[in-house]
Parts: structure tokens; C-alpha cells; sequence
């Protein structure tokens, strides 16, 4: 999953919570936006949603 957000210009950082399957993409809300890495995501076959 980090490889495939590493990739998104405007992630900064990407926390990982192991065995809970849930992080958080901290990103440059002018660079990028939430469906830009939701889409990142998907191609790198991964699923994902936000969590509010």
C-alpha cells in the first residue's frame, strides 16, 4: 500500500496500523486529492475507503 501512495506527489506521509487494516495518508491538499489516492489505491489492486 505505501509503495503505491509513494507514488501520488503531494503524499507526505502514510501511518499504517498493523493487524487493525486501517491508515492514515497525511498529503498536500493543492497537490492531491482524496480520489487521486483512493485511485492509487485501487490500480495498485488494493481496496480502500475513507473513514470519517
Amino acid at each position: 500500500m505505501r509503495g503505491a501512495l509513494d507514488k501520488v506527489s503531494g503524499v507526505s506521509q502514510v501511518d499504517i496500523t498493523a493487524g487493525q487494516q486501517d491508515m492514515t495518508v497525511h498529503y498536500d491538499s493543492s497537490k492531491t486529492n482524496v480520489d487521486a489516492i483512493l485511485a492509487a489505491m485501487k490500480a495498485a489492486g488494493e481496496g480502500a475507503q475513507v473513514k470519517k
